[in-house]
């Protein structure tokens, strides 16, 4: 079947053939069915991101395992391969703030739309794409969807929950999502590494549109269509009455404003300058772990002469990793600090600060390690430290931000990690080249372990007494918007 390319019309013309339990229609009418009641208890919005999530991590990680060989099989080096890279960096680096502020001025669950929208473009440009130039095109796509979609689901799921109980603990929840997101990359991570083999017979890989190292990409392209009606029928968002175009444009050319006030707060917000500041380490620590994982495991000499299925398989463990520290968050939590209460913000700084030094240790043994399996253990648990401390930071993160400014501030959080990621790339990338890449992860893990600091200031009283108040903040707002007004 695969030879003669059915197997591959079939998967587009029925994109669940592989998991045959799940019906497709009957899914679809769930969401629609769902999306006809109000969202009135914490449990169904949690259940229905939970949907929306999945979805949109497992069509990122199917083209995970064999995109850079893809990219290699049609003629781009690795020269070249980290220019598009650092294109979709500076993308996101560009876009990020700007495109919070519209979520905020525009609608989280219109702005989501367009973004996923965009990265099922971005798949079809990759499926098509021969020369950097269309590789560079497809990753810019993607990185303006990436850009918008930052902090905009992220926002709504925060602000319903606390719209249906304002004294909601944020912590269990932005765990689940964390690990759903977690176990949706490594089950596509599989996926994707096995559709090559079921679609061995297509042509060549670098000859043709069609390949058995691009299905993976098709694969994320439908999944990445049936994201659309879900999002639109689960998402339920409430915006103002009365808001037509001309107060849509309005809203529109407040972004500016939007985002001044947004750079503003996590300026004057000393707790939330911290938190800033260690997202921008993590970023530059975690994109050497990113970039260089691959040719690190397969030059190990028992990774043998085709170590693909090795690397998927460590890929996909990584993914499990982090979904488990994201399960040991709230016992951690728990276990460290029983006197404090489940939202306490010091137990969440301090879950946070030790595993990031837990992080940094593991990244220092990863680097001097040159044997396989302790290598595969350390990277693990690179990936679960990290899963530890994600649901603790974003609980801090969000306690700081008030509701009218969660999607922009969210969004500036995001360009610090990328922004991170950008420096990074930039200076790991030629360490690495230079004097190999343990030397770049020994560098990143010292940072890590410099970028607990950051958790054990929050509670100092130079930080603590420079907290903003959402009251100051609709101030800021009404005064920039009400300037724009008075100058159109």
């Amino acid at each position: 079947m695969a030879g003669d390319g059915t197997g591959f019309q079939l998967l587009i013309t029925h994109p669940l053939t592989l998991a045959p339990a799940i019906d497709i229609r009957h899914f679809l009418c769930y969401a629609f069915i769902m999306s006809s009641y109000d969202l009135i208890n914490p449990k169904t919005i949690r259940r229905r991101y939970a949907i929306v999530t999945f979805l949109v991590w497992f069509a990122t990680a199917l083209p995970l395992a064999v995109s850079v060989l893809l990219v290699q099989s049609r003629g781009l080096s690795l020269t070249k391969i980290g220019v598009v890279m650092g294109c979709y960096s500076l993308v996101i680096v560009l876009l990020e703030v700007p495109t919070g502020g519209l979520a905020d001025a525009a609608g989280r669950k219109r702005v989501a739309l367009v973004a996923h929208g965009l990265a099922a473009l971005s798949n079809l440009a990759l499926l098509f794409a021969f020369s950097l130039a269309g590789f560079m095109v497809a990753m810019a796509l993607y990185g303006v969807s990436r850009a918008l979609s930052s902090g905009a689901l992220d926002a709504w799921f925060v602000d319903a929950l606390l719209a249906a109980d304002p004294d909601y603990d944020l912590q269990p929840a932005l765990a689940e999502v964390e690990t759903v997101s977690l176990l949706a990359l490594g089950m596509g991570t599989l996926a994707g590494g096995a559709l090559p083999r079921l679609f061995a017979g297509l042509p060549a890989d670098g000859t043709a549109v069609l390949s058995p190292m691009a299905v993976p990409i098709a694969a994320a392209f439908v999944v990445r269509l049936l994201l659309l009606p879900v999002i639109a029928g689960l998402i339920r968002e409430n915006r103002p009455s009365g808001v037509g175009p001309d107060r849509r444009g309005s809203s529109i050319r407040a972004v500016p404003a939007l985002v001044r006030d947004a750079v503003a707060l996590s300026r004057a917000n000393g707790r939330l300058a911290l938190l800033m500041a260690a997202s921008f380490v993590s970023g530059f620590a975690l994109l050497s772990i990113e970039s260089f994982w691959q040719p690190f495991f397969a030059a190990l000499p028992a990774a043998g002469a085709t170590p693909t299925i090795l690397l998927g398989f460590i890929m996909a463990g990584s993914f499990l990793a982090g979904m488990g520290g994201n399960l040991l968050a709230g016992p951690v939590g728990r276990r460290l600090r029983p006197q404090h209460s489940a939202g306490d913000g010091r137990a969440y700084a301090l879950v946070a600060g030790l595993a990031r030094l837990a992080q940094g240790l593991s990244m220092l043994f990863l680097s001097a390690t040159a044997a396989l399996f302790p290598a595969a253990v350390f990277f693990w648990l690179v990936y679960l430290t990290s899963g530890v401390g994600l649901s603790p930071h974003a609980a801090l993160v969000n306690a700081e931000i008030p509701a009218e400014r969660r999607s922009t501030l969210l969004s500036i959080q995001s360009l610090a990690f990328y922004a991170g990621s950008f420096a990074g790339g930039a200076v790991l990338g030629r360490v690495a080249d230079q004097w190999g890449i343990p030397a770049a992860w020994a560098i990143g893990g010292a940072l890590l372990l410099a970028s607990s600091l950051p958790y054990a200031l929050l509670n100092h009283d130079r930080f603590r007494s420079k907290k903003i108040s959402a009251a100051d903040s609709t101030e800021m707002t009404d005064l920039s918007i009400r300037s724009i007004s008075s100058g159109s």
